[in-house]
């Protein structure tokens, strides 16, 4: 979320109930949009593809496994 938000990528759709304005909210949520895909080292460049696209966490706040993370468990790399 971070380094969306400071490309000035993060997204908030509002249609839907679940919006993730901060990393504290998208955190809370288990996750957060995009609309513009990019190449992060040409940014200027603009878009490569516009796509809204949601990003979800494989864990929640307390550390426990997100319902719709599709892992059998949790890989070590995935930390709040």
């Amino acid at each position: 979320y971070n380094k969306a938000a400071a490309l000035g990528l993060a997204y908030v759709n509002p249609r839907f109930k679940r919006r993730s304005y901060t990393l504290d909210e998208a955190v809370d949520e288990c996750m957060f949009r995009l609309l513009d895909i990019v190449d992060p080292e040409n940014v200027e460049a603009g878009p490569i593809l516009k796509l809204e696209h949601e990003v979800r966490s494989v864990v929640k706040r307390d550390g426990s496994k997100y319902k719709s993370c599709p892992f059998d468990e949790i890989p070590e790399c995935c930390v709040v």
